[in-house]
Parts: structure tokens; C-alpha cells; sequence
């Protein structure tokens, strides 16, 4: 690749790098109800637990929009306060969540939301005894514990083929330093793998890193981040949301 054009991705990659995602960014609304940048251990492990529950649902086959996984967790928390952490039965969430989504376009698997949510609070429950933060440190790599996730949560990427896109970004928030929040800091950025969906791919086809959007499985994710290592080699996840950024700029 033109080395012109790798020193310029670079520079927009660094420009565009310091903007928190918007499931966690505390500046906008709606208000989230945790302090994501907080150094408490107490509201760490708690803002671990919220944002696995976000990015469960954080795909356009199930919320529509990405803002609608925040707005809705907001929601669901107004509602249930603290309990929301401790529900394992679908059928609680079932119950409110025509109420809850009132004027939120979701997508086709919406009905999946209760089963998803419900799963995250029994895989913290119980896999990770109430403590992600302790549970990620049986895992050497972030890849170890994506599959545990993926083994455990439905829709974050069972199977090895698939593209994992929630458990990465997941994993690229709790990993990275700021604007993300190093929560599980005994991991290394450099062992991310960039978190792939449609924005993302588009960007490396039109760098010919990828060769298709069809089908788009752990090989492509593979490439991605090859390619990523070239550019931030210690640090291959940080292109992820300035590449999101720059198509939904287009």
C-alpha cells in the first residue's frame, strides 16, 4: 500500500481516536447510570456488568441503531434500578419490554432481547461469580475469554468462524486506554482483535485489505487486523471507531 496513504490513515486514525463511544461517552444523553471513567473497584465491576448487558444487544438485528442499546439499558434500569443486574429469568424482562421500548425502532430479533439480557446476568452470576473484573483474569489472552462469552451469551459469536463483532468491541472497551477504560488492564491492547461489522468493512474493502461484505467471518477479522498491527502495532484495536466514524460520515 502507498506509503503516502498509510501515513495519512495514520494521522486520521490519532485525530479521530480520543472520542468515547457513545454506549459509555458520559457527556451525552440519554444520562447513563454509571460513571464509566470511575477508579472505585466497587463501580468498575459494575460498569463491567452494565456494558456486557449493552453490548449484548449492540446489533442492528436487534436494536436497529446503536444509540437504541444505550436508550434502552438506560430504560431498563429506570425501571429496575440495581435489580436489573440480578434478573436471570427472560420472562421478568418479557414482561416490561413493550412498555420499555415505546418509540424505539428495533430490529427484526427484538423479540431475542430478553433471553440475551437474562443470559448476561446468569453468565455474571454464576460463571463469573459476580465479578468480571476477577473472572477475566483466569484468561491469559482476550481471545480466551471471547470464547467463554461467546460460549455463553446468544448472538456474542459462538463458534469459531464467526466475526465476534460484540464480544470485540466488548473486549476493546474494557481493554484499551482512554477513551475506552482499561478495565481488564492485566490484558494487552496489542493481543485486540478489531471489532468487525458492515462501517468497518467497508473502510478495509476500499483499501482492498478485504476482498467482499459478503459473508463476512474470522478471516476477514483476521485481515483487519493484520493490517491494523501494520499500523498500530501495539494497539491494532484503535482504528476501530475512526473507521466506524469515517463511514457514518459518508
Amino acid at each position: 500500500m502507498d506509503r503516502e496513504l498509510i501515513e495519512f490513515l495514520k494521522k486520521f486514525v490519532e485525530i479521530n481516536s480520543y472520542t468515547p463511544d457513545l454506549q459509555f461517552d458520559p457527556s451525552i444523553d440519554p444520562i447513563i447510570p454509571i460513571y464509566p471513567y470511575s477508579h472505585d473497584l466497587r463501580k468498575r465491576r459494575k460498569t463491567a456488568h452494565y456494558l456486557l448487558l449493552v453490548a449484548s444487544i449492540d446489533e442492528g438485528n436487534v436494536v436497529g441503531r446503536s444509540e437504541n442499546a444505550r436508550e434502552l439499558l438506560v430504560r431498563l434500569y429506570q425501571h429496575f434500578d440495581e435489580d436489573l443486574f440480578k434478573i436471570t429469568d427472560m420472562c421478568i424482562f418479557k414482561d416490561v419490554l413493550d412498555n420499555i421500548t415505546a418509540g424505539l425502532p428495533l430490529g427484526k430479533l427484538e423479540e431475542m432481547i430478553p433471553e440475551i439480557l437474562a443470559s448476561v446476568n446468569m453468565f455474571v452470576m454464576k460463571k463469573a461469580v459476580g465479578d468480571l473484573i476477577n473472572y477475566s483474569r483466569m484468561f491469559q489472552k482476550p481471545y480466551n475469554f471471547v470464547e467463554v462469552i461467546g460460549n455463553n451469551i446468544p448472538r456474542m459469536g459462538k463458534g469459531k468462524n464467526y466475526a465476534r463483532k460484540k464480544s470485540w468491541m466488548y473486549m476493546r472497551w474494557m481493554v484499551r486506554g482512554y477513551p475506552d477504560l482499561r478495565i481488564f488492564d492485566h490484558f494487552s491492547p496489542k493481543d485486540l482483535f478489531v471489532p468487525l461489522d458492515k462501517n468497518v468493512a467497508r473502510v478495509a474493502l476500499s483499501l482492498r485489505v478485504i476482498k467482499s461484505l459478503n459473508n463476512l467471518s474470522w478471516r476477514e477479522v483476521i485481515s483487519i487486523t493484520k493490517f491494523a498491527k501494520t499500523l498500530f502495532p501495539e494497539d491494532p484495536a484503535k482504528v476501530d471507531y475512526p473507521f466506524f466514524s469515517l463511514r457514518e460520515e459518508d
